[in-house]
């Protein structure tokens, strides 16, 4: 009699282990939710959209194509190595926030000032904030079309002295899945921990 009572105690406590156990691995792997991203930053399309062929030059001077974003996720930025703020601010969240996750996505920046920015000049710019990220340049035309696909605007904006000029630019960071779709974007202002919370939900 006590035998059976002690296996049914042991029984009862097993089962209550393994129901703890669901519910904590199901609060820490299941997909978060519309209005969790949203209060992250981040909004996630309903159906990714399509993102059709692209042509530009990495920081090695080597052409790259809609190949390079397929096979992992993706965060792409539109700057300039010129930008005083937007741009550096955006960079330092992006490396810390991606410090903090296991399996990072790549981050590319691509420039929305060809004229200055150089693949050297690009390379040495986003490797400062960390080594694995990558930047993306090429022709005015080339960079409009794939900013255009992706709802980023930018343009050339005068400077205060003759000759000199700034690129305004929209400040959201665009997700593209491991599909090389455009799934959604995050919007500003960034924070490195809402960030990695949303790698994490990937």
């Amino acid at each position: 009699m006590e035998k059976a009572i002690r296996n049914n105690a042991l029984w009862i406590v097993g089962f209550a282990f393994l129901v703890f156990g669901v519910t904590v691995a199901s609060q820490f792997y299941r997909t978060p939710s519309t209005e969790e991203l949203r209060s992250l930053g981040y909004y996630r399309f309903e159906e990714p959209r399509q993102i059709g062929s692209f042509s530009l030059v990495n920081q090695e001077s080597n052409p790259v194509d809609r190949s390079a974003i397929t096979g992992h996720w993706s965060l792409i930025f539109f700057g300039f190595t010129y930008c005083p703020d937007i741009c550096p601010t955006t960079m330092s969240v992006l490396n810390a926030a991606v410090k903090e996750t296991p399996e990072p996505p790549q981050v590319i920046m691509v420039s929305v000032d060809p004229e200055r920015d150089t693949p050297e000049v690009l390379g040495r710019y986003v490797t400062s904030f960390n080594k694995g990220f990558h930047g993306y340049t090429g022709t005015i035309e080339d960079i409009t079309g794939l900013a255009t696909q992706l709802n980023v605007a930018f343009g050339k904006v005068p400077g205060h002295e003759l000759g000199t000029y700034s690129v305004e630019h929209g400040a959201s960071i665009v997700v593209i899945n491991p599909r090389g779709e455009y799934a959604g974007f995050i919007k500003a202002p960034h924070r490195a921990q809402n960030i990695a919370a949303i790698i994490d939900g990937f």
